[in-house]
Order: C-alpha cells, then structure tokens, then sequence
C-alpha cells in the first residue's frame, strides 16, 4: 500500500525567462483622451435608446410578471434618458447657433458704424 502512494518523479528546474527592463513611457507617448476632444453626445443618446428597445423586447419575451415589469421599468429609464440627451444635444446647438448669430450681427454692427 505504501509503495502505491509513493510517486517518484524527476522534476525538471524551471527556468525564468530573462526579463528586459522597460524604459518608462513619457507622458507624450501615451494614449490619452485630449481634453479638448468633445463627447459624442449623440452616441450615447443611440446607445440609450438601443438599450431601451432591448428593454421592451427583453418585457415582451420574459416568462413571468416580475420580470416584464423589471424590463419595462428598465426600457422607461433608459428611454427617458435617452430622449434627455437628444433634447439636451439639439438645445445646446440651438444655444450655440443663437450666439454666433449674435456674435456675426455684433460684428457687423461694428464695422457699418465705423
């Protein structure tokens, strides 16, 4: 019984591989978000309301109550959320669109007066 527990296999040393040393990255040569690199609104805006979608169809197909109503107060957020960033997107253009027109008849206001 004893010699049937007795396993007496040669083991090989492992060896490491030789690590090189890295050189720190500069900050230049990461990849970064720049700062200056605008967030497409718009995208997230699709991205909610795929979701929503996924939502109701999730509602539709689920095999008890609970979890229809789970997958429909789940479509509603992202819904709601969605269409908050479409209205937010399509003001802020507004808002943008209205003052470079100001800025455009301030501008030529100036030069008609002198």
């Amino acid at each position: 019984m004893e010699d049937s527990l007795h396993f007496d296999i040669p083991v090989q040393q492992r060896m490491r591989p030789v690590r090189r040393a890295r050189a720190p990255q500069r900050a230049a040569e990461r990849p970064e978000l720049l700062s200056a690199e605008p967030i497409n609104i718009y995208h997230w805006a699709a991205v909610a309301l795929v979701t929503a979608l996924m939502c109701v169809v999730m509602a539709c197909a689920a095999g008890t109550p609970t979890l229809a109503r789970a997958a429909g107060f789940t479509s509603a957020v992202f819904g709601a959320l969605g269409g908050a960033l479409v209205l937010g997107c399509m003001l802020r253009a507004m808002r943008l669109r209205h003052s470079q027109r100001r800025y455009i008849r301030q501008t030529l206001m100036a030069v008609n007066d002198s």
